[in-house]
């Protein structure tokens, strides 16, 4: 699981409280991810290995699930999946894999089953507020940080990239849903690199 070791404090977003101090937490932690990838270009050449999670101050398992990097030739891509970072976000992710994913495939005995009908009584309500929930957080944090100003965050922002990418992945004819994928909410962080200007920085 993501949070079997917590996060480090400069990353923690209360579970409870105001939701004004939640969103400034949320932005404040996102915002020092983003510091941390773009002083990645300086940093990066001083590793014999670079190590991600010593670097960006993260558990093994925690890097496994937020960071993605890639190699490319003389190309470093870096991706951190902040969202992750998100309480509301990571709420909505344990009731889907651990309520709504059984409950939705036990549900197929057609509408006056008991299964279906708890579905769509109990679980798929719980569900929808849980995403309401996390999609408000994290676009709060988001729009936080774009007032902000804040450089860092401006250059990695990778939302519009990540929506564009997965959208070939919908259905064909569902315009209704591209548009509302589209919408969604990330706090996504990605910067591609050059090595060999890297090596000229040291």
């Amino acid at each position: 699981m993501f949070l079997e070791e917590p996060l480090v404090p400069a990353y923690r977003v209360p579970l409870r409280g105001p939701a004004e101090k939640q969103r400034r937490r949320l932005a404040d932690a996102v915002a020092l991810l983003a510091e941390r990838l773009d002083r990645l270009a300086r940093a990066f050449p001083h590793w014999t290995r670079f190590d991600p999670a010593a670097y960006f101050d993260l558990r093994p398992l925690q890097v496994k699930a937020m960071v993605r990097i890639e190699r490319l030739g003389a190309t470093l891509d870096v991706t951190i999946h902040a969202d992750l970072l998100s309480p509301a976000f990571r709420s909505a992710e344990r009731f889907w894999a651990a309520e709504f994913c059984p409950a939705y495939h036990a549900s197929g005995g057609g509408p006056n089953d008991a299964f279906a009908q708890h579905f769509a009584r109990r679980i798929l309500p719980a569900m929808q507020r849980r995403m309401k929930q996390a999609r408000e957080e994290i676009a709060e944090a988001g729009k936080l940080l774009f007032r902000r100003g804040d450089v860092t965050f401006l250059m990695a922002a990778a939302a519009p990239d990540e929506r564009y990418r997965h959208l070939p992945q919908l259905p064909p004819g569902h315009e209704d849903l591209s548009l509302l994928f589209l919408k969604i909410p990330s706090l996504t962080l990605s910067r591609s690199f050059d090595l060999l200007e890297m090596e000229f920085q040291v």
